[in-house]
């Protein structure tokens, strides 16, 4: 037997013991993160007065609430209705749920987002773990996706004033329920997810995958089939809550920005475009970075590294026979975020991909390659939050 989440032989380890501790390995990296993030921000004020700062102090001023926390911050204290050029393409949940925990926090929303933001990133650590446990059957590959998802290399977003952690949350807990064939939980969670952020929408595709699965009676997952193809048939309701889910959420946050804002029901797409700069077929936009870069404008450097770190993810996860609605969910959230002009924040938007964490845990099977993950995912971190509050880097 192979520490890979999976037997020698393609079929799924079942040795994992029932009673699990997730804590230990989600503490441990969501403490790990925090200190790099810390580290961060000390090189960041260390280097503020000797490198060119694009906009000046403002981020290093706005701290854990710069860049997207300060649109939260402003729609947790005022609304849709404060006047905000662009807030409109920022979904309501998060900050809603930050004003209404202001008051707990002598009127502090600002406070309510950070905590919000660093709980749900905890939550969301266990929730991978659980996930990673009852789909691979493995204990050492389960302890490794807690602390993957936090040392990420664009994780210190879930430190941020951001909604990633709760979406984070929301989607690891559908996959979950989806494998479970809880599928109306299902449905409910991936409502959540869709009222967080508008990348939603795409788990419509893992529910309509594990929907047609569990009808046909096929297996779940590339290779030989396993117990859990074996269950009954799930209930015609479960199956069209599991389905409808993510688009009822994405329609009632449309809704939901348009009544609170008085503008058009399409502003978020809209104002979303423009930022994008439209649609681009995916390889020549990443040909066009390649070129940018070796020919020294080294701009589209990180979101370029993690395309292909992205694509070699998703090369893995076929290999790793991650399930079926796994894959599928993975491939078109990599085809989005690569089917932009503006490719800022690639590695914010491939943490909606929480299989493809779990497949560099299954990966980091070896001491090396723990070494290299947790190496390369700590000088992300620092790295990518003295960009961050330095203005040269979105995100």
């Amino acid at each position: 037997m192979t520490d890979l989440g999976v037997a020698e032989d393609g079929t799924p380890n079942s040795s994992l013991p029932t009673r699990v501790p997730a804590l230990v390995p989600t503490a441990v990296g969501w403490v790990w993160a925090r200190l790099c993030v810390a580290v961060g921000f000390v090189v960041a004020h260390l280097l503020s007065g000797s490198v060119r700062l694009p906009d000046g102090r403002l981020h290093l001023q706005e701290g854990l609430l710069t860049w997207d926390g300060t649109y939260y911050r402003v729609l947790a204290e005022g609304g849709y209705g404060a006047g905000v050029e662009g807030a409109g393409r920022f979904f309501p949940l998060y900050p809603a749920v930050g004003k209404v925990l202001g008051p707990v926090f002598a009127d502090r929303p600002d406070v309510a987002l950070l905590l919000l933001t660093n709980v749900a990133a905890f939550a969301a650590g266990l929730v991978v773990w659980q996930l990673t446990s009852e789909v691979f059957r493995n204990r050492r590959a389960a302890d490794r996706s807690a602390w993957v998802l936090a040392l990420w290399p664009a994780a210190f977003v879930l430190v941020f004033a951001y909604a990633e952690s709760l979406f984070v949350l929301a989607v690891a807990a559908t996959l979950l329920m989806l494998h479970r064939r809880s599928f109306g939980l299902a449905g409910l969670l991936a409502l959540v997810a869709a009222l967080v952020r508008p990348v939603g929408l795409l788990l419509v595709v893992p529910a309509v995958v594990d929907v047609v699965v569990a009808w046909s009676g096929r297996p779940d997952r590339p290779g030989p089939r396993n117990e859990d193809d074996d269950r009954p048939p799930p209930k015609v309701l479960g199956s069209v809550i599991a389905v409808l889910g993510a688009p009822v959420g994405t329609l009632l946050a449309f809704t939901w920005i348009s009544a609170a804002s008085g503008e058009a029901w399409s502003a978020p797409l809209t104002v979303q475009r423009q930022l994008r700069a439209g649609f681009h077929e995916p390889v020549t936009r990443l040909v066009r970075a390649l070129v940018d870069v070796g020919s020294g404008n080294f701009r589209d450097l990180p979101n370029l590294a993690f395309a292909v770190l992205g694509i070699g993810l998703l090369v893995i996860s076929f290999r790793r026979r991650q399930p079926w609605s796994w894959l599928a969910y993975s491939l078109v959230t990599l085809l989005m975020v690569l089917s932009a002009n503006n490719i800022d924040s690639l590695g914010r938007y491939l943490m909606a991909a929480v299989p493809l964490l779990v497949v560099l845990a299954q990966w980091a099977d070896r001491p090396w390659r723990v070494r290299t993950v947790v190496t390369l995912g700590s000088v992300g971190l620092v790295g990518g939050t003295a960009a961050a509050l330095l203005g040269h880097m979105v995100p």
